[in-house]
């Protein structure tokens, strides 16, 4: 199975132009899934496939900075720095969450975009004392961001 999308990219149809982020994948046997490989976008579903070995998770901006979600420990870097906030308890099946939400209003008289917002969700949900719980980082395209849980 094909799982890339080879497409030509060009000024015009770069998905990296207008994607704010972009992911890696690191696996437990040091291989690892960039988003974008030499002009080819990598379908998250390779991801997804490794799901019971995805080690090491990151999203990072055209300036750099990077977040990283610790699948092993049940922790959230930014920049190679852990989040204080987080508590160092043992996380039971701790599992990715990430995912892009695109809000946009639409003109009612020209049906026209007024406005569009995209928002990176991106955290991990693992069980605690035999409950499901979620620790989720929402990212704007400046790099802003706001940590919440359940």
């Amino acid at each position: 199975m094909d799982n890339t999308m080879d497409i030509k990219l060009n000024s015009e149809n770069n998905p990296m132009i207008s994607l704010s982020f972009t992911w890696v994948a690191i696996f437990s046997d040091n291989t690892k899934i960039e988003q974008f490989e030499n002009g080819i976008e990598n379908k998250f579903q390779l991801v997804k496939d490794k799901f019971d070995k995805l080690a090491y998770f990151n999203l990072t901006d055209k300036k750099g900075h990077m977040f990283t979600i610790d699948l092993i420990n049940g922790r959230i870097g930014y920049n190679y720095l852990l989040l204080p906030y987080l508590e160092k308890t043992n996380k039971q099946n701790v599992r990715l969450i990430f995912f892009r939400r695109h809000r946009v209003e639409i003109g009612t008289q020209d049906l026209k975009e007024k406005f569009h917002k995209i928002t990176y969700h991106l955290g991990f949900q693992y069980l605690k004392d035999g409950k499901n719980q979620k620790i989720i980082l929402q990212i704007d395209e400046q790099g802003n961001w706001v940590l919440g849980d359940n």
